[in-house]
């Protein structure tokens, strides 16, 4: 089978290639620039299963040298053309075609999105017999006029494309392949295209109808299970009225149509011209928006990609009836016998002919010797007739067949998942085309399932851009846009993770973006949590931060919460940095305040007056209390209350301490292992 064959992402040193923007039956389109002249481009490349055969580089050929002698407003301009060199030996040469970028979507995804009013499609209709009407007077027939190769602008301008089948009106060879087959896409074939036989403009102004009536009517003229079956309605059966669909439509639009799709040519319009001026005048008939046109009745997704098809046979014709309706009647013939009194010179005039009738009849028995002779060579020798596989990759599966079939081998389908072959269609055969094999021979199809479900691969993390880029394209994806994102362990500039997530599933081909490292950590939030819970959450696996302490004194906040954080929350820092914690301690306690004495009474005017006795006792106490004896002390009890004070004072600042050195040694420790796990994380090799 083929192998896949992908576009390099620089074409002739001169042009960019960038995203897939559209896929064909014969090419891929790419967005591209030309970094000679700096403007956008298209490019078209052969597709790799068909850049093997030399019919398919021919009309890659064909169409850069019909379209790069049209310069009109309404067709798609060719600026170059040119090969892709094979990168290795089982590679193909691929041929290229650099095009004119033109912003819009096609007509077939403005059918499909319903976004074209009946107006709105004679406008269209306008614009497509306009480039018809110029192609065609430069001796150009498109032959695959169809909505997918139609571009609508965001300004409504119209723009024809893809050449790729087009003929010169004079070349008189039929539309056929080496395995007789033609070319076209189902649905918009004319009678004599589907039939094999030489088209002119007409055929074109036949699509350009199958065209309109879709845009009116939501539907193709014919519509069918398989691209055979509705090759062989254009050619046998009479499509149906637009307004059988629609009545809103009218019996002008009927009429025309009618006109349009005639089965003969001859009953068509005769040229673009004709075709558009019955148009403008039809235009004021045809409602100005019918309200969401639909088919009546729902139509399965079509294929519309320009196929290779079986030419329909042409219906046997009848024998010709007389004026009067019966058949003629057959002559008696005269038969000369002895008796019919015929004379030498009869018998003369009779030898010639017996003599030609013996040579025939001895050449023919000279024949059928000769054949049982090869026969028999060929039996004696054991040696069975050889054919050779033809052709047959980017058809449609049941047309393969039927080639296989006719030339004296076995189809087998075998269904592939391929990225660029279009689902029912041939990737390739085994044995390979023009391989030499005996008749009746096995050939296995490879019929496409189209794009592989594939695995995004779960093991890039902490490789190299280059790495993860290799790894995708092995695997079948394409490697999309990269960003960046902090990670606590992946060094700067490696893949922190692809998005889709490893391990996903998707379709092949599909693009994976690339998430890389900056080298920094965002840092937690920790102001107001514990200070062992601040350091376990630096060194927690998704952060993997040193801590430093310095303690602060505060009051009303509880010893050993977080105060402040020297990076803040949702900032970044460098892997494996340090983070200072300002970390609270409760103030020391103030000392008690000391007691004071209280005052002397002194003695009341209504007291007694002193009597000897009480004045001996009071000179007594005075006595007593003098310096000497420490009258001016507080009492013994006041005293030792302070120092209890003192010394309980002394014992919580020394609590205090203690506690705050235990708390500075667990912090140590728990610092010194997460350090530790870092570097058991990081490995040998970090």
């Amino acid at each position: 089978m083929p192998g896949r064959n992908p576009v390099p992402s620089l074409i002739n040193d001169r042009y960019e290639v960038g995203e897939t923007i559209g896929r064909g039956g014969m090419a891929t389109v790419h967005l591209g620039r030309d970094l000679r002249l700096g403007r956008r481009v298209a490019i078209k490349v052969l597709r790799p299963e068909l850049a093997r055969d030399g019919s398919f580089h021919e009309r890659f050929k064909r169409e850069a040298q019909s379209v790069a002698a049209l310069n009109h407003h309404s067709i798609v301009s060719v600026y170059d053309t040119g090969e892709i060199l094979a990168a290795t030996d089982e590679g193909v040469d691929r041929p290229f075609i650099v095009m004119e970028y033109v912003p819009g979507r096609t007509l077939r995804q403005l059918i499909h999105e319903n976004a074209v009013s009946p107006q709105e499609a004679v406008d269209i209709t306008l614009g497509i017999l306009d480039a018809l009407e110029y192609s065609h007077r430069a001796g150009i027939v498109h032959r695959d006029i169809k909505p997918a190769n139609v571009i609508v602008t965001p300004e409504r301008q119209v723009k024809v494309m893809d050449f790729g089948i087009a003929r010169a009106v004079e070349d008189t060879s039929p539309a056929l392949t080496q395995a007789q087959a033609v070319l076209g896409t189902a649905q918009y074939l004319s009678p004599e295209q589907a039939r094999g036989e030489t088209v002119d403009a007409r055929s074109d102004l036949y699509s350009a109808a199958c065209v309109l009536f879709e845009m009116l009517t939501g539907r193709a003229p014919f519509v069918g299970g398989s691209s055979v079956d509705i090759a062989a309605q254009h050619v046998r059966d009479r499509p149906p009225a637009p307004s059988e669909l629609d009545p809103r439509l009218g019996g002008r639009v009927d009429d025309f149509l009618a006109k349009a799709l005639a089965k003969d040519p001859a009953a068509r319009f005769q040229d673009a011209g004709q075709m558009r001026r019955a148009l403008r005048e039809l235009r004021p008939a045809v409602p100005g928006d019918l309200d969401a046109t639909q088919p009546l009745h729902a139509v399965r997704r079509r294929d519309e990609d320009t196929k290779t098809l079986p030419p329909v046979p042409v219906p046997a014709a009848a024998d010709p009836p007389t004026a009067a309706g019966t058949a003629v009647a057959a002559a008696p013939v005269a038969v000369d016998t002895p008796e019919s009194g015929s004379t030498p010179a009869r018998r003369r005039r009779r030898s010639p002919l017996r003599t030609a009738l013996i040579a025939l009849l001895v050449l023919a028995v000279l024949v059928a010797l000769g054949v049982l002779a090869l026969r028999w060579d060929q039996d004696r020798r054991g040696g069975p007739a050889l054919v050779a596989v033809p052709f047959v990759a980017g058809m449609d599966a049941s047309v393969a067949e039927t080639v296989l079939r006719n030339a004296d081998l076995v189809p087998q389908r075998e269904e592939v998942f391929d990225d660029e072959v279009p689902e029912g269609d041939v990737v390739g055969t085994d044995p390979a085309a023009d391989t030499q094999v005996e008749e009746g021979s096995t050939v296995v199809l490879g019929v496409s399932r189209g794009p592989a479900e594939l695995e995004v691969p779960d093991d890039l993390v902490g490789r190299s851009v280059e790495d993860v880029r290799e790894a995708l394209e092995s695997a079948g994806l394409e490697p999309g846009a990269t960003r960046t994102a902090n990670s606590s362990w992946v060094p700067e500039g490696m893949l922190v993770a692809t998005d889709p997530p490893g391990g996903t599933t998707v379709r092949s081909g599909s693009e994976v973006q690339l998430v890389l490292s900056t080298g920094r950590v965002t840092v937690p939030q920790l102001v107001g949590l514990g200070r062992q819970e601040a350091v376990a959450a630096l060194g927690a696996d998704a952060v993997r931060l040193s801590a430093e302490v310095v303690t602060a004194t505060r009051a009303g906040v509880p010893a050993g919460q977080v105060l402040d954080q020297s990076v803040d929350a949702g900032q970044s820092a460098p892997q494996g940095s340090t983070i200072t914690l300002t970390v609270a301690v409760a103030p020391e306690p103030e000392p008690a305040p000391e007691p004071t004495l209280a005052p002397t009474p002194s003695p009341s005017p209504e007291e007694p007056e002193e009597t000897e006795e009480d004045g001996e006792e009071a000179e007594e106490s005075e006595e007593g209390s003098g310096p000497g004896n420490g009258g001016e002390d507080r009492p013994e009890s006041e005293e030792r209350a302070d120092e209890r004070a003192r010394e309980q004072a002394e014992r919580a600042r020394e609590r205090a301490r203690e506690e705050a050195e235990r708390t500075d040694e667990r912090a140590r420790e728990e610092a010194e292992r997460a350090a530790d796990r870092a570097r058991d994380d990081e490995g040998p090799g970090a």
